[in-house]
């Protein structure tokens, strides 16, 4: 359960899912610790039990969020008022407090209002802030010096840190340590990866990383998620925006399974509908007013530095609504307008979500429209595996649903993590002078077999977990 590294502990960090990193700094024989991350593990993970961290002999002076899936977030609740302050994203944290105000209607209210109360507390919540382009240090933390910079991921506002420690009982003093979250090389911010590394983290001079860097990295924690999926096809935010572009323009009724806090990729496909549909464009609907606030929160935010992140004429699917314009002669139904105008209409896979698709099924058997309506799959296709432990039964029934019901359904989605290549060319340019250790990962010892030179090999840390 626990891998140890100097003044470093990894939790739970052989499996994808659920990792918590603990770093401790002792100056004067006083002990500090930060925490990165305070996740759940994912379904799949083998872990029936998350561990329970000892509060009460380890204490933790602050906790850093990486970002805001589940895996990373989802045991925030459990975090006791003894530790004081918690850091994450501007937007991560406007996201949660989307999720969990949904969560309240729920069976599960009691826990949400009680999540939400937290991530509304201004005292003890911190988010990150800008200093011109990159986010200003942290360093109220005794033994800490903590340097947020944004990655690229699946989850917006994510983050990687730098963390600069103070520590009598390591040679030298300090240990200066690069933990990236979860990242990746091929969505939209993904080209900044290495340059911020050569400009930021080892300070070049240049974002080539030539010439002599004035700061090395001790020890590099790394994801490396897809180092056990390395045979998934990897498509990068603009290749999977064209493949959806040239398949809506041939299909006018498309329904869309996607995450609501997948920013990148719904942007991808609402820019595919409205380019598939020159020169009207395409209405965006959602299966509740939960995904069009998050829409409308990513619009707020992300789309302040690009129109790319604007989602404009978002509607709630609502099918026998009335809709009244002043060029109409009569009112029209909601699902009428769609039928006339087409449609990307996000729903979830399950059975509730199918009186949306039916209608549409209906109207094309008895000829009122002449297409089908597709669905379009846009998630890790392990939840629709009937061989993978991570399968989603209710997911697998529908899909077979749909598909016994002639509806076609389209796989197209990319990944949220970096790719092996990606993961080589960060352990390379980080390039730490005494270890990298691998987490949120199933096959750590892939990191040996990596295309990088044997001395990097070397500092691989592969400690059996216990």
């Amino acid at each position: 359960m626990i891998k140890t590294y100097e003044n470093i502990k990894i939790f739970q960090g052989d499996q994808i899912g659920g990792c918590v990193t603990v770093i401790s700094s002792t100056v004067n024989g006083k002990t500090h610790r930060i925490m990165i991350d305070y996740g759940s593990s994912l379904e799949g993970s083998g872990t029936v039990k998350d561990f329970d961290y000892p509060w009460d002999k380890e204490p933790i002076d602050a906790v850093f969020f990486t970002h805001y899936h589940g895996d990373h977030v989802g045991r925030i609740g459990e975090i006791p008022k003894s530790v004081k302050t918690l850091y994450m994203g501007e937007t991560a944290r406007k996201v949660m407090i989307n999720i969990q105000r949904a969560l309240t209607r729920t069976k599960d209210g009691d826990a949400a209002r009680a999540e939400l109360e937290l991530l509304n507390d201004d005292g003890r919540i911190r988010t990150f802030k800008k200093a011109r382009c990159i986010y200003k240090h942290i360093t109220d933390i005794p033994g800490f010096k903590i340097e947020p910079y944004s990655v690229d991921h699946s989850a917006y506002d994510a983050y990687m840190f730098l963390i600069e420690v103070e520590d009598d009982s390591v040679p030298g003093g300090k240990t200066i340590i690069l933990h990236t979250g979860d990242f990746r090389g091929h969505g939209r911010r993904g080209k900044a990866m290495l340059p911020v590394i050569n400009y930021y983290i080892r300070r070049y001079g240049n974002k080539e990383g030539t010439g002599k860097p004035k700061r090395d990295v001790d020890v590099l924690i790394t994801e490396g998620t897809m180092i056990s999926r390395s045979d998934e096809p990897v498509l990068t935010e603009f290749e999977l925006q064209l493949e959806a572009t040239k398949y809506l323009h041939e299909h006018k009724y498309a329904f869309l399974i996607c995450s609501s806090t997948n920013l990148d990729s719904l942007a991808s496909f609402y820019q595919a509908a409205q380019d598939a549909s020159v020169p009207y464009g395409r209405y965006l609907y959602t299966y509740n007013n939960y995904f069009k606030t998050q829409l409308d929160t990513f619009t707020k935010t992300a789309g302040k530095y690009t129109d790319l992140y604007k989602f404009e004429n978002v509607y709630e699917l609502e099918l026998e609504r009335e809709l009244k314009r002043p060029e109409w002669t009569k009112k029209k139904t909601q699902k009428e307008l769609m039928e006339y105008t087409g449609f990307l209409a996000v729903i979830k896979p399950a059975e509730w979500c199918e009186k949306f698709v039916d209608p549409f099924i209906e109207d094309y058997k008895n000829g009122h429209i002449n297409e089908m309506p597709v669905i379009i799959y846009s998630m890790w296709d392990g939840y629709i595996d009937k061989t993978k432990g991570a399968r989603k039964d209710e997911w697998i029934k529908f899909i077979e649903r749909q598909e016994a019901k002639g509806v076609e359904i389209k796989h197209l989605h990319t990944s949220g993590h970096a790719s092996v290549q990606m993961l080589t060319d960060v352990i390379k340019a980080v390039n730490p002078t005494r270890a990298v250790i691998p987490m949120h990962t199933e096959d750590a010892e892939g990191f040996k077999y990596l295309d990088m030179d044997e001395g990097l090999k070397d500092k691989v840390f592969i400690e059996r977990s216990c």
